[in-house]
């Protein structure tokens, strides 16, 4: 047992005191500006999932409209990435009426959006990144501040790409009819935030580009890895919400609004960066409390995503809209790190996306994989 003399020794009195001084200057960390009245206030650029006038401008030419959602998944966006591209070699990819995009579906769903021009982009940047080109370590100074890592990194990827000229881009496009939804979390409020990136594009607020960059940033800022990115929610005010992941609420997004069309033929195509496997046992839990918080966050997480995506596949039941999803196959190993960027893995997964997009969604799954299960018509695993 340390005797009481050896406790209070003058080390152990001063160590104590660094890390008292530690917890109050994190406690003392200050953020931008807010107020009551703003946390619950819906950004201009956002849509109310809820209200019955918020529908995409129909091309009546067409017959068909198409639904493409993309999810979160942080490196595991490869497989997306990987399955668009085979779909465009097929000669069969859709010109999607609506894309939405959740996290690193977020940014996938910018390239995607803009057309299959934009496939070797997605390729290089779902290939070829390393941890060090995402993020960096903040090492115990991360313990307290906002968050563990320092994604300036992706910032920088993300203002490199996102400029004057792309928005112009997806604003011709939004001005044809079509749309481009990113999900984010508003944290303040605990509220799924729908923004409407041609909005964005078509201009409103004093930097456009800037704002469409942050909303990208922020829906792909993972809580406490990632530090939060602060959104004005109004033109004229300083007051600003504290946005995050949009997967803490839902990890793939669709409304029924997204899917209102006098189109005779609807589809909806889901693509999962992740695995929809029933069980996750590829890694056994070490005894330590780190390995099994994250096991336990992961499997959360899971659940969180299997619930979302029967809720949508009902949504689509009952508004007439055909359901084709696909994700990562079952013999490729869960990884529960999906913020290891790693071009090995990330090749690998591209590369069955490829072969599933190749193939066309005609072999994809027409019910979420839960009621597959349930129904007899899918292996447990």
């Amino acid at each position: 047992m340390v005797s009481a003399r050896r406790f209070f020794s003058s080390k152990s009195v001063m160590q104590v005191f660094v890390f008292l001084c530690l917890i109050f200057l994190a406690a003392c960390a200050s953020r931008p500006d807010e107020g009551e009245a703003i946390r619950t206030v819906l950004p201009i650029e956002a849509v109310d999932p809820a209200s019955p006038t918020e529908s995409p401008v129909q091309r009546l030419r067409d017959s068909d409209h198409t639904v493409l959602a993309l999810s979160a998944g942080g490196a595991d966006g490869a497989f997306g990435a990987g399955v668009l591209a085979g779909w465009t070699a097929s000669g069969n990819r859709p010109k999607f009426d609506v894309v939405t995009g959740v996290s690193t579906g977020a940014l996938l769903s910018v390239l995607t959006f803009l057309g299959p021009q934009y496939d070797a982009l997605a390729r290089e940047l779902y290939t070829t990144q390393t941890n060090d080109q995402i993020f960096k370590s903040r090492g115990l100074n991360g313990l307290f501040s906002d968050s563990l890592y320092d994604n300036s990194p992706l910032k920088a990827q993300i203002e490199k790409y996102i400029t004057a000229d792309l928005l112009a881009k997806v604003a011709a496009e939004h001005q044809k009819g079509r749309r481009l939804y990113v999900a984010t979390t508003n944290l303040d409020a605990g509220q799924l935030v729908i923004w409407d990136m041609g909005e964005i594009a078509l201009g409103g607020r004093t930097n456009p580009v800037q704002h469409f960059q942050k909303v990208l940033r922020a829906s792909a800022a993972v809580p406490g890895f990632f530090q939060p990115v602060y959104i004005k929610p109004q033109r004229g005010v300083q007051l600003r919400q504290a946005h995050v992941d949009g997967g803490v609420k839902e990890p793939i997004l669709y409304a029924d609004f997204m899917g209102r069309s006098a189109a005779p033929n609807k589809d909806l195509y889901m693509i999962i960066n992740g695995s929809t496997r029933r069980f996750n046992d590829s890694v056994p839990v070490k005894p330590n409390l780190a390995s099994i918080a994250q096991k336990t966050i992961f499997e959360l997480m899971r659940e969180l995503q299997s619930d979302t995506v029967y809720r949508h596949y009902t949504r689509a039941q009952n508004s007439g809209i055909r359901f084709h999803l696909t994700s990562i196959p079952d013999e490729i190993p869960i990884s529960e790190k999906s913020l290891d960027f790693d071009p090995k893995r990330m090749q690998l997964l591209y590369d069955a996306g490829y072969k599933i997009g190749l193939q066309g969604p005609d072999n994809w799954n027409t019910k979420p994989p839960s009621v597959l299960r349930e129904t007899g018509q899918l292996a447990s695993n």
